[in-house]
């Protein structure tokens, strides 16, 4: 193989393993923050129902 070749070839690889990670990285990153949002819906939720329990009668 040519060297032009071979650097076309390893900057294809870096953009896709790049896109790759980046992807998985924001993935993980939105299921934590919508485990958190859920988690204090939850606990909003058991609050008011603390606070009015004959409301759901």
């Amino acid at each position: 193989m040519t060297g032009p070749a071979i650097a076309v070839m390893l900057v294809a690889i870096v953009i896709i393993w790049g896109g790759l990670a980046v992807s998985v990285t924001a993935l993980v990153v939105r299921g934590r923050r919508e485990d958190v949002e859920a988690r204090e819906a939850a606990l909003a939720a058991a609050h008011e129902h603390l606070k009015h329990p004959q409301d759901d009668r």
